[in-house]
């Protein structure tokens, strides 16, 4: 069977209903607007304001705990409008700066209202439970984050000046390890120096989200940031000087890892290598060594440590006697050294010889004459003990 469709009478019917039900509405609302009646109403999640604060610094006391403070709230009466403006300016009050001394305490709390107009009926909490702690103070380190790239580019932040002094209750300065600022170097054009606001970390490195206490001697620290190029180079381990007075390092032998290293330089800089240090042999003769800087080069921090597997032997010196050979002597010309060679020569224990060492001076750009030259030795690992000159007739 099919059903008739809605005639037109019955449609206007149901407008004309539902003009009357949204007319009634409005009118409903209009009385309540123009009546303003009085309502009982719960206002929660009240905020805390503590009064007194300044005076308990005063005398080095901190408040904490107010994060572990629960909900409160409490019942009110009043006009309609009034509650609806002012709910939001209705807190509760606590009086702090008669305590001297730390504790934990259950303190009363007084309902503020903006107006006479609204009345408290019930205060649906106890006592407030609060902290005081000492007030104490420490100077931490603040440290530069980079985020960012620049194309074949490295980039050095320097924060000038990055020691800076915090205060507050005891138990969060305490946590407190460190602080970072974060610099982001994607866009830079060219060096420049630029005030960064700094995040405090704890002792494990993480960011403190949240602390009730801590204030600085000034929220932001200046980083200066440089631009290098940047280019990769080897490494080549080296023994301090201490070291070499009784080992010679075998750097055919030695293992560096890595074996380069991604640095920045400055156009006045022309190094080919970047040299570890050893400055410690290690049993089992593997270490990791710091990377050293020269004049116009930046090493990352992440990559100033390398690990270095050192061979090394015994440093000895002898006095041997050697036969000086004269290169580079001018066409036509003849070099005659009539006599040997008797000089302290270090090298490996057992391999310092007539064989292993060739000594020979230098007769560049010499005319016919006789000549006191210096005297340099070639070899693996081997070196005078001193300095030796030894004299040779130009023919």
């Amino acid at each position: 069977m099919i059903k008739d469709k809605p005639t037109k009478k019955n449609k206007k019917k149901l407008r004309t209903a539902a003009l009357s039900v949204m007319l009634a509405i409005i009118v409903w609302f209009m009385v309540i607007y123009i009546n303003d009646p009085d309502i009982t109403t719960t206002v929660s999640n009240l905020d805390v304001r503590f009064v007194g604060e300044t005076v308990l610094r005063d005398k080095e006391l901190a408040l904490t705990g107010k994060d572990e403070i629960g909900t409160l709230s409490v019942v009110v009466t009043g006009k309609r409008s009034d509650l609806m403006d002012y709910m939001d300016d209705i807190y509760v009050q606590v009086e702090v700066g008669d305590i001297e001394k730390t504790g934990e305490y259950n303190l009363t709390g007084t309902i503020a209202v903006p107006t006479a107009r609204i009345n408290v009926e019930k205060e649906n909490f106890s006592n407030i439970p609060i902290r005081v702690e000492m007030l104490t103070s420490k100077n931490i380190e603040v440290t530069v984050k980079q985020t960012g790239t620049l194309k074949n580019k490295l980039v050095q932040s320097t924060v000038n000046n990055s020691e800076v002094t915090v205060t507050g209750a005891k138990s969060e300065i305490d946590n407190v390890g460190g602080a970072i600022a974060t610099v982001d170097i994607s866009a830079l054009k060219e060096d420049n120096t630029e005030k960064v606001n700094y995040l405090l970390t704890d002792k494990n490195g993480a960011l403190i989200d949240e602390n009730e206490t801590i204030e600085a001697t000034r929220s932001y620290v200046e980083v200066s940031n440089t631009i290098f190029d940047a280019k990769t180079l080897p490494i080549v381990p080296m023994l301090t000087a201490e070291l070499e007075n009784d080992n010679i390092l075998k750097t055919d032998k030695s293992v560096v890892s890595p074996a380069s290293v991604l640095v920045g330089v400055l156009p006045e800089n022309t190094d080919d290598k970047v040299i570890a240090r050893v400055d410690v042999l290690y049993e089992g003769n593997t270490g990791e060594y710091m990377l050293e800087n020269t004049n116009g080069m930046y090493i990352p921090e992440a990559s100033k440590k390398v690990k270095v597997k050192i061979e090394t032997v015994k440093k000895v010196i002898e006095e041997i006697e050697l036969s000086v050979e004269a290169e580079n002597v001018p066409d036509g010309l003849t070099a005659k050294i009539e006599d040997n060679l008797r000089a302290w020569v270090w090298g490996e224990e057992g391999k310092i010889n007539s064989e292993n060492v060739k000594a020979v001076v230098d007769a560049s750009g010499l005319e016919k004459g006789n000549y006191d030259l210096p005297v340099k030795l070639y070899g693996d690992n081997f070196g005078f003990a001193g300095s030796y000159t030894i004299n040779v007739t130009i023919e």
